[in-house]
C-alpha cells in the first residue's frame, strides 16, 4: 500500500469486485472506444466478467480517497503468447456478437504487439482496464496507477508489461511511463468480411496503439 495526503494506491484484491464493476460502469466504459464503437453501447455481461476476472491474480491496482472511496482502477492481466491460439479459438465459440468482436480485435493486437516475444520474457503483464473519476483527473492518477501496476509486476516476477491504449490519453500516460509504441491501427481500418468498418467511436478516438516496456 502507498499512500499520500489525498490518495492511496493499493492491489485490488478478492472483495473489491462490487465497488469496481460499479466504478467502471460509471467512469470507463462510457469512455471506451470498443464499447461505445459498437452497439448496443453498454458493455456485456463477458466483457465485465472478463475485467474483474484478474483480480484474483494481485495484478490489478486501485486509488482511494482519504474516505477509502475509489478514485481510479487499473485492472491488469497476465500474457503469455504461447497461448493465443487456444484462445483465439476459444473466442470463435462467443455466443454474444459484440464480445466475441471486440475479443477479435484485442487478440489481433496482442498478436501484432507480441510483448513476451518482442522483450524475450516468459511472460508479462497486460494493463487492461484503466478509469479515473473525472472529479479527480488532472492529478496524475492515472500515470500512478500505471507505476504501481508496473513495480507491483516486477515484484512478481513479471519481466514486461504491456498496453493496448483505445484512446489519445491513455497513450499519453503510456509515453510518459517510458513505454514504446511498437503497433498501431486506426478503427476505420478494421473492418468486416464486407469490408465495412466495424468501431465507430466518437472523431476524438483515431487509433489504438501498443505499448511495451521491459521491466
Amino acid at each position: 500500500m502507498v499512500s499520500d495526503s489525498e490518495f492511496c494506491f493499493r492491489v485490488a484484491i478478492p472483495g473489491d469486485e462490487t465497488n469496481i464493476l460499479e466504478f467502471i460502469r460509471k467512469f470507463y466504459y462510457p469512455e471506451e472506444a470498443l464499447t461505445i464503437g459498437i452497439p448496443p453501447k453498454e458493455p456485456t455481461k463477458e466483457d465485465e466478467q472478463f475485467s474483474l476476472s484478474c483480480i484474483p491474480s494481485g495484478l490489478s491496482i486501485v486509488a482511494e480517497d482519504s474516505d477509502k472511496k475509489l478514485v481510479g482502477v487499473l485492472l491488469s492481466h497476465e500474457v503469455d503468447n504461447s497461448t493465443l491460439p487456444v484462445r483465439k479459438i476459444e473466442t470463435s465459440q462467443v455466443p454474444d456478437y459484440k464480445w466475441r468482436t471486440i475479443l477479435t480485435f484485442l487478440h489481433h493486437l496482442e498478436e501484432q504487439t507480441a510483448v513476451c516475444f518482442r522483450l524475450n520474457v516468459p511472460k508479462a503483464v497486460q494493463f487492461s482496464v484503466l478509469g479515473v473519476n473525472p472529479a479527480h483527473r488532472g492529478k496524475s492518477i492515472g500515470f500512478r496507477l500505471m507505476e504501481k501496476s508496473a513495480e507491483n509486476a516486477g515484484d512478481k516476477g513479471y519481466g514486461a508489461i504491456g498496453a493496448a491504449c483505445t484512446s489519445i490519453f491513455s497513450a499519453r500516460i503510456a509515453e510518459k511511463m517510458g513505454m514504446t509504441c511498437v503497433t498501431s491501427m486506426k478503427y476505420s481500418d478494421w473492418k468486416d468480411e464486407d469490408g465495412q468498418v466495424i468501431f465507430k467511436p466518437p472523431e476524438v478516438y483515431d487509433q489504438v496503439r501498443c505499448y511495451i516496456k521491459k521491466l
